[in-house]
């Protein structure tokens, strides 16, 4: 609404010049509200010094070079095209009802340069906007007559207007500028203090910056504001160039360029991708494929180094491989105009079905009915150089890095999220960056090959892991298959789910035939009760009520409560986020968290990811998340929200919501 508001001020403005006859504008052009007169000083190499005058009645104003709300800033379009470069003296920020507007009152001058060629006089039209109850854009002609000699008044003038602009510098040190999303926080201090502190940034070609949020603390200053676009939505602040801001104490005022963005981001962030993917290795989200690197690791005891190289090399591959898809998936949709974030690809039920049949598969390959290979087309090379078992590597690799995405890891979120925002290159250089990362644990068993050597030794052993990897992986099949209960609906999934594990077991039977009779009986009785259950049993209940009462997530009910001084947990969740199931046993479901959540002046508002959501997406994009887990902390004290760690904290939750104040019992609804 206050876009719409501010659309209709700016097309009045723009209109108002050609509808000065109308009710409510001033009839005359000359704008009898505001006096104006230009000085000059003689030319010089090729320039000319200039005075603009500006005096206004009681209760007018005009604009800065960055106006505000609904201004448009002083501009002169000289008849033979010169160029003029305005000085700007320190501006005063007018706010009336939800606008905000930077500029002058009573009277202000403008030191200008124009370069020019011109002689006698220098023709041009003024465009001057004065507002007041209503407002007036007035078109003003100027005829200066430049002097042939300069005056040692006129240059008086010139340095008492140039004392009105904010200097490059001064005693204002800029101490601090960090980003988190779209909020720009600055700090800065002031041997003088801040008796009447401001802050006035310039915004960017098709950048709205927010009016600043201002904390003093003695010499310090602390300014918070927002980055969006010109439909008003939020935008990644640490992508922004370099502002151009005026910061005033009040009795003093200087001129900065803020650079937002470090000149080594992008080198931080590779590192921090690099340090994300080898993080990645120890997620919850990596459990369901553990099974298929330590039967990797348990086969290779007493192998030449040559094989051991060339199995770990695959799985690097492999790793590597399934990363450049995933780059490849992001340039596409990039380009299409959609918004990804990190394991999208969980919300489409043919991606979850095809990893289930891949876990199912590894099931028997785990067993020994079966090696994995690559296409002999693709490795044949590969594959015969040094046995079987290279291309499984490199799937298992592939199928590991696939099945680790749907869940953000420390570090992780930060890499993924500058490298959806960044240019095409820097994408592909940071999801690269993460591949290796996730592989460096196989790579440096391809460089140092010996560490094969401390594994143990084959024997009896081997058979029980390898039956525990078994069970892991079909665990993990089913519960890729339970994924699909939403969208496939249950009696379809437990047909499925049970024929897999019949057919699995049926298989496994031939293959120990001390316990065949069992296997097979088994087998027969799981796809028996699935059969029974999918057909004969009630519909599944709802979810049941746990110990926390959560709401639909809306950006409005987040505004509301933070407006009734609510505190507000945001919890954005998916059925296949295994951190998320993490979070929930681990942090928020403890006693003395759900306590704190339960008070009253608490609001809990959880998002479900689990489909596409256009609506989520954007409160994701909002907050500079990547992906899920995603979980912040909003209050009176914290409006732009305190975001969390991917795998939640007890005490950071708690402090958080501590920080973000609470309502006094009389103000709680």
């Amino acid at each position: 609404m206050k876009m719409l508001f501010r659309s209709l001020w700016l097309l009045l403005l723009c209109l108002s010049a050609g509808a000065a006859a109308a009710p409510g504008w001033l009839p005359s052009p000359n704008n009898a509200h505001a006096q104006v007169a230009v000085r000059a000083d003689a030319p010089s190499n090729g320039k000319v010094r200039l005075l603009l005058d500006v005096t206004l009645d009681q209760g007018w104003k005009t604009y800065w070079r960055t106006p505000g709300d609904g201004g448009v800033k002083p501009a002169i379009a000289w008849a033979d095209g010169s160029q003029t470069h305005w000085h700007w003296p320190r501006p005063v920020r007018f706010d009336a009802a939800s606008f905000s507007s930077v500029g002058y009152q009573d009277r202000v001058t403008f030191p200008l340069e124009v370069a020019t060629s011109a002689s006698g006089t220098l023709r041009g039209t003024l465009t001057l906007a004065t507002c007041s109850n209503l407002c007036v854009v007035s078109d003003l002609p100027l005829a200066v007559a430049l002097p042939t000699a300069s005056s040692a008044d006129f240059a008086d003038d010139w340095q008492a207007a140039m004392a009105t602009v904010p200097a490059e510098r001064g005693a204002i040190t800029l101490r601090d500028v960090t980003t988190a999303s779209a909020t720009i926080t600055l700090s800065a201090t002031s041997p003088d203090g801040w008796p009447q502190p401001d802050l006035f940034p310039d915004n960017p070609p098709g950048v709205t910056l927010s009016v600043p949020e201002l904390h003093t603390d003695g010499n310090r200053l602390t300014a918070r504001f927002r980055a969006a676009d010109e439909q008003g939505e939020p935008l990644r602040a640490a992508a922004l160039p370099p502002l151009s801001l005026v910061l005033s104490t009040g009795s003093g005022s200087q001129q900065m360029q803020v650079d937002v963005s470090s000149p080594l981001a992008f080198w931080q962030t590779v590192a921090v991708a690099l340090l994300g993917g080898l993080i990645l290795n120890l997620m919850p989200c990596v459990l369901p494929v553990m099974g298929m690197k330590l039967a990797s690791v348990m086969t290779l005891a007493g192998t030449p180094r040559r094989l051991v190289r060339l199995r770990f090399l695959a799985t690097s591959g492999g790793m590597l491989f399934s990363f450049l898809v995933l780059a490849a998936l992001m340039t596409g949709l990039r380009l299409s105009g959609a918004w990804v974030g990190w394991g999208f690809q969980f919300q489409h039920p043919a991606f979850i079905a095809t990893m289930a049949l891949v876990t199912w598969l590894f099931c028997f390959s785990l067993a020994g009915m079966f090696e994995l290979r690559l296409p002999s087309g693709l490795s044949t090379r590969l594959a015969t150089a040094g046995g079987t078992g290279i291309g499984g590597s490199f799937l298992e690799g592939a199928f590991a890095t696939l099945l680790a995405t749907p869940c953000t890891a420390p570090f992780l979120g930060t890499a993924v999220a500058f490298a959806l925002a960044a240019p095409l290159p820097q994408l592909w250089g940071i999801f690269i960056t993460l591949g290796v990362g996730m592989s460096l644990p196989w790579l440096l068993v391809t460089l140092f090959p010996g560490v094969a050597r401390w594994l143990p030794k084959p024997g009896p052993w081997m058979s029980k892991l390898r039956a525990a990897l078994v069970v892991l992986m079909l665990g993990s099949s089913l519960w890729l298959m339970s994924l699909l209960i939403a969208p496939w609906g249950a009696r379809p999934v437990l047909l499925i789910g049970g024929a897999m594990v019949a057919f699995f077991l049926y298989r496994c039977a031939a293959r120990l035939p001390r316990h065949r009779e069992s296997l097979r009986s088994l087998g027969f009785g799981v796809a028996f009760a699935a059969a029974v259950y999918a057909f004969l049993a009630p519909p599944p209940a709802g979810k049941d009520d746990g110990p926390l009462a959560w709401q639909p997530l809306s950006q409005t009910a987040l505004d509301d409560a933070v407006a009734d001084g609510k505190r507000v947990l945001v919890d954005v969740t998916a059925d296949w986020c295994l951190n998320c199931r993490v979070n929930e046993l681990l942090v928020l479901h403890r006693p003395d968290v759900v306590a704190a959540l339960n008070a009253p002046d608490v609001v809990l508002l959880q998002g479900n990811w689990s489909q596409p959501s256009p609506e989520i997406e954007r409160f994701l994009r909002r907050h500079g998340a990547s992906g899920i887990p995603f979980n912040a902390v909003f209050g009176p004290d914290t409006p732009e929200g305190s975001v969390m760690s991917p795998l939640l904290n007890k005490d950071d939750l708690l402090n958080a919501l501590a920080r973000a104040g609470a309502a006094s019992p009389g103000e709680i609804k």
